[in-house]
């Protein structure tokens, strides 16, 4: 997939958390109004990651739907979506290199002290013999820790993410505690292994070969990847923020191979740079949904295939938990999003005085604005 429609998937995710579109068909006729009202309220309440209480504050409510469908009515048909710009999502603290001095300085950086003994020699195996060197572009952005570190620890729901979104068909399964089996959909099949992680660390060890019939042979590789995290905490002046940056180190067994690569590798070191960005943005819009539209991302994670049963209960916690750390710095007044006009609540506008008590065993069905006279 191309860059032009990896933004055209990504500016879906951006839409949706902008505008505050819960429901893309949120507007339904009158004779859909009953059907859709059954379904919200065998909905309500039935989360299989939270409990009732985290649900509460989690689930999305009939009043929400109604409040995104009010907004969406009161819009100017004409008034254009706001789309945020790159700068906007990511700010870019140095710019990626192959220099051998970033080269050496990054050889230095790599804790390689601290691996088990079998690791080290299968990391030193790649390190003597190094076919292409990239230090990508250091990153800084605003994203939840508990996603981001969510997102690192299980890399196979973002590729979940991805195919859910259409945004790539890559394929990535777990199949041990810190391994991975990949397929790019293109001829190339790989396994990954995290040999070494911490919450401001990873170093993952990759092996992969290119099939084709195109080339007589298949193209084999293997590289090693040094992830490292800064996280800047929030308070109820402003997010949760990060900055990050990957070095990679690939080794190429074939000398002809590692001769066309290096010919590539502006071309190359483009796209991982790019890549790298984009990566990014996904973690920055993935919080930001968590944040504003957990209702999406819970059907998001209904979806997801190719993970563990279990993954899917923890995402909707971590996104319940964001969420929740949002509203948290909305009440201490950190930052004042613009408001929809808000309905009348005529039940409690009465000059002042208390609302007459309903009985306790009454019950209130939700009412969608399609049903609604007004």
């Amino acid at each position: 997939m191309d860059k032009t429609q990896f933004i055209q998937r990504l500016t879906i995710l951006v839409l949706t958390v902008t505008t505050s579109i819960t429901v893309p068909a949120a507007i339904v006729s009158a004779q859909e109004a009953p059907a859709r009202q059954q379904r919200d309220q065998q909905r309500d309440g039935q989360s299989p990651a939270l409990t009732k209480s985290a649900a509460d504050q989690y689930l999305l409510k009939d009043n929400d739907r109604q409040l995104t469908e009010f907004e969406k009515e009161q819009r100017p048909a004409d008034e254009p979506l706001p789309i945020p710009s790159e700068e906007d999502l990511i700010k870019l603290l140095s710019k990626g290199s192959s220099s051998r001095g970033d080269r050496k300085a990054c050889l230095a950086k790599l804790p390689l002290d601290k691996l088990t003994p079998a690791n080290r020699t299968n990391a030193e195996y790649v390190l003597k013999d190094i076919s292409m060197f990239r230090v990508l572009p250091k990153i800084h952005t605003d994203v939840n820790h508990a996603a981001y570190a969510y997102f690192i620890a299980h890399p196979d729901v973002v590729v979940s993410i991805w195919r859910q979104m259409q945004l790539s068909e890559f394929k990535m399964w777990q199949t041990g505690p810190y391994s991975y089996e990949v397929d790019a959909g293109d001829g190339t099949l790989g396994t990954l292994d995290v040999i070494y992680q911490t919450p401001t660390e990873s170093i993952v060890l990759c092996s992969g070969v290119y099939k084709s019939p195109l080339i007589a042979k298949p193209i084999s590789a293997r590289a090693l990847l040094h992830l490292q995290t800064e996280y800047f905490p929030g308070d109820n002046q402003k997010q949760d923020s990060i900055s990050h940056q990957v070095t990679m180190y690939v080794s190429f067994p074939s000398q002809t191979v590692e001769v066309a690569a290096k010919i590539l590798a502006p071309v190359s070191n483009a796209i991982l740079d790019r890549n790298f960005k984009e990566v990014s943005i996904f973690m920055h819009m993935m919080s930001l949904a968590m944040e504003r539209q957990p209702g999406w991302v819970e059907r998001l994670a209904s979806n997801l295939e190719g993970i563990l049963p279990i993954r899917r209960p923890q995402l909707l916690k971590v996104a319940a938990r964001v969420y929740i750390d949002g509203k948290q710095r909305q009440q201490a007044g950190a930052y004042k999003p613009q408001q929809p006009p808000q309905p009348i609540d005529s039940v409690s506008q009465t000059d002042g005085k208390a609302p007459r008590t309903l009985p306790r065993n009454l019950k209130v069905q939700p009412v969608s604005r399609a049903q609604s006279p007004m």
